[in-house]
């Protein structure tokens, strides 16, 4: 007889299989103690082949399909009856074991003669080579029986049995079950009828299962991802299930609540979604009136008030009350969220007041500033069109102002909303206010903010970054684009997955930013530039421009920079013939203090516009960001700072080009070699010159100064057939 039997069931996400295929390797079981059986409802494209691969490897698998009207109950009920091991263990396919998981509760199961061993969860986004197993307080500190109070623990937020070894012959003898009835909360009563029957249940320290969130709800989501956009059938199944599992708590007061507080939650949760039950109506009020008098502490007063209209089956009166909450759960401070309440006098006012079809919206990085693309395109409308539009710029700088015939918002302010309502055209560079919903005839350009060498959105396995909504919040908000400009074919290429977005909308129009690269005056701006920033006459440029690292953060919006390159020894070497530009990414938080690099050092991370930047710089440093596909229009030298190169195409984000190869400059991986290359531009051009041309015509070839006019024209209309 096999010791362990590990039950898999699959429905998508073959992406996730190794992770967890891997983990159960890892475990280092001996081959004939134990079997994974893996359940899929669908004959996925490639989970035959990689099921033969995890066995070519050691991994003792068997396949077993099972009817795609069933859900995850039935699939763990056809699993258990072809289990051949002492103990089973569920093992969702997107989950992974931590080293020694398996061992340790099997240990504790042999010691103490246990029905059933429970380890930790730790919740991560993240694959399992970047999982930081230390990031969570420990389960237990050592080995020891269950108590009531654990198990109300343990189940307060889920009831699940993922991390629990569980003997078979207790699953047998009492003919414990999944609901295979139901798609959500099939967990519950096989949780509570294998607690009332087994007769030793140990908490094991040192074994933890990673459950990770998925990071795409879109195309990949999770069972409780699923769930809210289906609050008729969650309310379904929680009230399907709810009978049988509060069964099983008879004289088992803390277990009893654990079952009200879940069905409590779940109600509160169909409420919040907008789904008003009636026809349910006399079940669930049955069902909630028993369990709000029990677990009413728990809840806040408003939710205790909309329970209570439920289980008096007054469903509208509950509706009220819910959206008393969710105005709550929005507002931030006593008086709450400025935002919503200019949200509210546009439902009231502003939207009733037509839409103005010569207005025109432009916001560049959020606000952040008068720059980038959207200004290119301003600048040209404002001198081809003049006063036949209304223009206008949301920026967070109250004080900053631009050209004639045009009008200034401050960023989620009140006018930002009085002009995002009642404008037709829109001009973005990053995704707009998550706020703002829009209205039938408007048009939003997106004209984006670079070449893509770091992987994009839906290309991304991991968000490192603050925001773990990332890609849910980016879907939404791209399905409101019109067009999207590219720079070239590359990027057309790459934004119709990574976006995941129709190509039809993907327009190549080169990048307005970058007509002024092409400019005729551009000697004149340069001197102007100079100028303004106040460089020594005489002085060669050199621009830093480093992006942001995706885990080095504050908060989302607000990361970490870490001064990597160092610049006392480029001044010490280079202070007589150059000065150094430093431009960090929008998104860096710090104010850097560069007094001891006076005279050589200038922070221009402040400075509007990049492209006049370009412009007067000499050489570009860069790393990750996108800067150097723009500046390689200038077909002046660019050196790559990659110190953390590894990490970083390995783990945060993965790259569209291969760096080694398809970069028109060396890779520089100390300060010593930045400071060498410099010394040495002359010979570094020479040995790249081939390699930087083959470069130009595949990224660059578009650019010729009018893609401002193209997009402009694009936006209003007035596009040329091709």
């Amino acid at each position: 007889m096999k010791k362990i039997s590990i039950i898999i069931p699959f429905n998508k996400g073959l992406c996730y299989l190794d992770d967890c295929f891997d983990s159960v390797l890892a475990q280092n079981l001996a081959k004939d103690e134990y079997e994974v059986i893996c359940l899929g409802d669908m004959p996925e494209e490639g989970i035959v082949a990689k099921l033969e691969e995890f066995e070519k490897k050691g991994l003792p698998v068997r396949y077993v399909q099972w009817l795609p009207s069933h859900g995850t109950g039935y699939a763990r009920n056809t699993g258990i009856n072809l289990a051949e091991g002492e103990y089973i263990y569920f093992l969702d396919c997107d989950d992974y074991i931590l080293e020694g998981c398996l061992n340790r509760m099997l240990e504790c199961a042999a010691e103490y003669g246990a029905d059933v061993v429970a380890g930790g969860i730790k919740h991560t986004f993240f694959k399992r080579d970047s999982l930081c197993a230390d990031s969570e307080e420990e389960f237990v500190n050592t080995d020891r029986k269950g108590t009531d109070a654990d198990i109300a623990g343990i189940f307060a937020d889920e009831v699940t049995v993922l991390n629990m070894l569980i003997k078979k012959d207790v699953i047998d003898a009492n003919d414990i079950k999944f609901a295979d009835n139901v798609s959500y909360f099939s967990d519950m009563p096989f949780v509570m009828k294998l607690l009332s029957a087994a007769n030793v249940f140990y908490l094991v320290a040192d074994a933890y299962l990673a459950k990770r969130e998925r990071n795409d709800p879109i195309h990949l989501p999770q069972l409780n991802q699923s769930m809210v956009k289906e609050p008729e059938k969650m309310l379904h199944d929680m009230l399907a299930v709810y009978p049988e599992s509060i069964k099983y708590t008879e004289g088992q007061p803390k277990r009893r609540n654990i079952v009200m507080y879940m069905l409590c939650k779940n109600v509160l949760k169909v409420m919040e979604s907008g789904y008003i039950p009636k026809k349910e109506i006399a079940v669930c009020a049955e069902y909630t009136k028993q369990a709000v008098k029990n677990v009413s502490s728990r809840f806040r007063f408003s939710e205790h008030l909309t329970l209570s209209c439920i289980a008096s089956k007054k469903p509208v009166q509950a509706r009220i009350c819910m959206a008393y909450i969710i105005i709550n759960k929005k507002k931030s401070g006593k008086f709450g969220n400025k935002i919503q309440w200019f949200r509210f006098i546009d439902k009231l006012i502003f939207s009733h007041m037509g839409r103005k079809d010569n207005w025109i919206v432009f916001e560049s990085f959020f606000g952040r500033g008068y720059n980038d693309s959207p200004k290119a395109i301003y600048d040209y409308m404002l001198n081809t069109y003049g006063s036949q539009f209304r223009y206008i710029w949301v920026l967070r700088d109250k004080h900053k102002k631009t050209g004639k015939n045009t009008r200034y918002a401050v960023y989620n302010g009140l006018k930002h909303v009085y002009y995002a309502s009642r404008s037709k055209y829109h001009v973005y560079n990053v995704r707009q206010p998550g706020w703002f919903v829009k209205k039938k005839g408007m048009v939003f350009l997106e004209t984006w903010h670079g070449t893509p060498l770091k992987k994009l959105v839906f290309d991304m396995d991991d968000v490192y970054s603050a925001n773990k909504n990332h890609k849910a919040e980016f879907y939404r908000d791209s399905r409101k684009w019109d067009y999207l400009i590219s720079d070239n074919r590359f990027s057309t290429d790459i934004f119709e997955h990574a976006f995941d977005i129709d190509r039809d909308k993907i327009i190549e129009t080169g990048y307005p930013r970058n007509d002024i690269l092409y400019a005729q005056n551009a000697s004149d701006i340069v001197k102007k530039v100079k100028n303004n920033i106040g460089i020594p006459e005489g002085k060669k440029v050199i621009l830093y421009a480093p992006t942001w690292r995706d885990n080095e953060y504050y908060e989302a919006g607000k990361y970490k920079f870490d001064m990597a390159l160092d610049f006392s020894l480029l001044k010490e070497h280079l202070s007589d013939e150059w000065i150094l530009l430093l431009r960090t990414h929008y998104y860096i938080a710090e104010k850097l203090d560069l007094s001891e690099y006076e005279g050589f050092v200038y922070n221009v991370s402040g400075y509007g516009d990049i492209s006049e930047l370009y412009l007067i710089s000499d050489v570009c440093i860069t790393d990750y960001s996108s800067v150097f596909f723009d500046y390689a229009n200038l077909k002046r030298p660019v050196l790559f700072y990659v110190y953390d190169i590894e990490n970083y195409k390995n783990e945060l984000r993965g790259m569209y080009l291969d760096m080694e190869t398809e970069l028109p400059g060396p890779l520089l991986y100390t300060s010593e070699e930045v400071l060498l290359a410099i010394e040495n531009l002359s010979q570094l051009c020479q040995e790249y010159k081939e390699k930087y041309d083959m470069f130009y015509e595949r990224f660059c070839s578009l650019s010729d100064g009018q893609a401002s006019k193209r997009a402009a024209e694009l936006l209003i209309g007035r596009r040329r057939a091709d």
